[in-house]
């Protein structure tokens, strides 16, 4: 609602000031909007955890891996396997074989509770 306001008020401004409709409102000026009020925000976070369940853990282990270590890596170790001990999920590729040679495989760990990348490591 804030948001809405916040735009409805620069976008009034601008008529006002220019008689001529202009975007002054851009994307960055929105990010940085939002950025302070998260600041402001006390967030409260889910009993269950930020990741819930073993699922969770290796979409959010994809999108970790694959600005890392490349698309075509990444899938080639599919299908990724998650474990849970404590608050810590353990997120591994599955090993291949490539010419005789046993290929290395992704290792990403998640906070269960917040969510937080705790390590990522690719074994030879």
């Amino acid at each position: 609602m804030r948001r809405n306001t916040l735009v409805a008020c620069l976008m009034g401004a601008v008529l006002l000031g220019s008689g001529i409709a202009q975007s002054v409102v851009n994307d960055s000026d929105m990010i940085e909007y939002d950025r302070r009020l998260a600041e402001s925000h006390k967030t409260v976070l889910p009993a269950a955890g930020v990741i819930p369940d073993a699922e969770t853990a290796k979409s959010i282990a994809l999108a970790v891996a694959i600005p890392i270590w490349g698309r075509d890596k990444v899938t080639s170790e599919l299908p990724l396997r998650a474990g849970l001990k404590g608050n810590v999920w353990t997120v591994i590729g599955d090993p291949h074989l490539y010419g005789g040679e046993t290929g290395g495989e992704l290792i990403i760990q998640l906070d269960k509770r917040t969510g937080a990348v705790l390590s990522f490591l690719h074994t030879q």
